[in-house]
């Protein structure tokens, strides 16, 4: 295990604690992008770099991963000489203390990814900022499900690829509920969301100064050689759009149509809960429920779908303003949404999120993104092309008809489970 310190300046602390968010950093304002055309299509999946390198094994893959990790770890991105962004990013699952912010590589999730050399799994890294987070959350804690920003980092056996999700469609996918006001007013943090993450990237992969600071700072851990960390890596920037593509009019009138979001209300007799203690102590249920090793699931949880191996991607939740996100990953079901592309790999895994509900706290919340219209939006299409393309059978077909189904009968089992170990008091709504 590799862990990393960034020590934070003053400046830069103050923002992050302001934010309300010790994972994040604060917002942004960038001149709002022209109104696309109802002809103009965008795609959830983007693509950054690519890295010419055959048979890269996964340690190449973590590689590549932890260089980017280790960068916005140990960079202070609001500085008026490097990035000068308003507010800091950060990885999801670094943990936060007086002065500095932790990073180890068990924040880079392994994710089973097809047609690859490198044993199978590529890596997510999830970036964090808490002005953003905020932002998003105000117009609803259920939004949190759909943060934070995923990267991938993986290979198919000749090339290294770096992609990420295209925040200007997740936001016109995933908040169709907000007004005409709140969209005009949010549409352009979409953008420099997208903006600031790429230029990370391809700055992690440029540099050549951000080292390892020895002996880390009030934690335990190694990290990797000075020279490798500060090696740049060779890359061809890309800006490739990959998925389905929407306009603006399949948004408006088909997609808007569907609710991303499954919700569920209960209460405990009135008494009430509190943002930060009652849902991180739920969340933490949950993932007790789940398991971190692909096997208590099925002691924890009987009936839940044979060789799916359910578990947490994280030991504890994660902490988004005003939500907990549990982030469930089950093998099975992975392998087959990546059998269908690469690219898909940043809509992975499954979020849970846990909320008090803003406007009646007597209300603890639990959201899900829902399987089907994870599948039947951020994968629209892929069933279809992936058989033209022979890379899956008729048998397949049948398959993929029904796994959201199954995806979501399981997140409910672990959750009714988990709730009832916690407090069978709770009613559900």
């Amino acid at each position: 295990m590799k862990m990393h310190t960034k020590l934070l300046g003053s400046v830069a602390l103050s923002t992050l604690l302001v934010a309300g968010f010790a994972g994040c950093g604060d917002d942004d304002t960038v001149a709002a992008a022209a109104p696309a055309s109802s002809a103009t299509t965008i795609s959830p999946y983007t693509r950054v770099a690519v890295l010419a390198q055959a048979d890269a094994t996964d340690a190449d893959i973590e590689a590549v991963a932890d260089k980017i990790a280790h960068y916005v770890t140990l960079t202070d991105e609001t500085a008026a000489d490097g990035h000068a962004f308003p507010g800091g990013w950060v990885i999801a699952g670094a943990n936060k203390s007086a002065g500095g912010e932790t990073y180890t590589t068990e924040d880079l999730l392994p994710i089973p990814s097809a047609g690859t050399a490198a044993g199978g799994k590529s890596r997510i890294v999830e970036f964090c900022n808490g002005g953003y987070a905020t932002m998003a959350t105000n117009t609803g804690r259920f939004h949190g499900s759909a943060l934070p920003c995923e990267v991938s980092v993986h290979s198919d056996g000749t090339n290294i690829y770096v992609d990420m999700l295209n925040a200007d469609a997740i936001f016109s996918l995933f908040f169709t509920d907000l007004s005409d006001a709140e969209k005009v007013a949010l549409g352009p943090v979409a953008t420099a969301v997208n903006n600031e993450i790429r230029e990370l990237v391809l700055a992690a992969l440029d540099d050549t100064t951000v080292a390892a600071q020895s002996p880390l700072v009030g934690t335990v851990g190694t990290t990797e050689a000075a020279a490798a960390i500060t090696a740049a890596i060779p890359y061809t920037e890309s800006t490739l759009a990959m998925g389905p593509e929407f306009t603006q009019t399949q948004i408006d009138n088909e997609v808007a149509l569907k609710n991303p979001y499954i919700v569920f209300e209960y209460t405990n007799g009135g008494a009430g809960f509190v943002t930060g203690v009652d849902d991180k102590a739920l969340g933490e249920a949950i993932i007790a429920t789940m398991g971190t090793n692909g096997t208590d699931v099925y002691n924890n949880v009987p009936g839940v779908s044979a060789g799916s191996g359910w578990k947490s991607a994280r030991p504890d939740t994660l902490a988004i303003p005003g939500v907990r996100v549990i982030e469930a990953c089950s093998g099975k079901y992975a392998t087959l949404a990546t059998k269908l592309g690469n690219e898909y790999l940043t809509a992975l895994p499954c979020e849970i999120t846990v909320l008090v509900d803003e406007n009646d706290p007597t209300k603890l919340t639990i959201s899900f993104l829902s399987p089907n219209f994870m599948f039947g939006t951020m994968f629209q299409g892929a069933v279809e092309q992936a058989y033209a393309d022979g890379k899956i059978t008729k048998d397949d077909v049948i398959q993929y008809s029904t796994l959201a189904d199954v995806v979501f009968a399981d997140l409910r089992l672990i959750v009714d489970t988990a709730i009832q170990n916690y407090d069978p008091t709770l009613t559900l709504q």
